[in-house]
């Protein structure tokens, strides 16, 4: 499901989503490996991070998407790159989306293709996985 924010904060977003789902804190808890108190907490304006929120979020079968205000050109297709190489990598490694973003982002694969994007974008998506997939190892990932 999408979302658009505005001036809600993450947590108030979580409310409403467990609360559409038709979840209790404690269901939403069990599922994301949190207690009912630290899912209330968050409800109620905890900081978190937006890889937390969109983790929650996934549980309950919903995402959490960001959108930039005026984005120029050179963004858009960084973003469209980054979707398109997580898709792929998520889809030849077998592993749901959201693992694949939480993979990369947590072992660095995600600074790598901003920080090699040019180069990285004349390869297949088999060896751009290939790639990521040793820059994540070296930076303690095992899938």
């Amino acid at each position: 499901m999408k979302k658009e924010m505005g001036q809600s904060t993450l947590g108030e977003c979580i409310r409403l989503e467990r609360k559409k789902a038709g979840l209790t804190q404690v269901q939403v808890g069990d599922r994301v490996g949190l207690s009912a108190r630290q899912i209330s907490k968050i409800e109620n304006g905890a900081s978190i991070t937006p890889e937390t929120a969109s983790f929650i979020l996934s549980k309950m079968g919903s995402e959490l998407q960001f959108k930039t205000d005026t984005p120029n050109k050179d963004d858009k297709s960084t973003i469209l790159f980054l979707m398109s190489v997580i898709h792929n990598y998520s889809r030849i490694k077998d592993i749901p989306l959201s693992r694949a973003f939480r993979y990369l982002k947590t072992f660095k694969g995600l600074d790598y293709l901003l920080r090699y994007k040019e180069i990285e974008q004349t390869l297949s998506y088999e060896d751009i996985v290939d790639n990521l997939s040793r820059v994540c190892a070296n930076n303690g990932g095992a899938l």
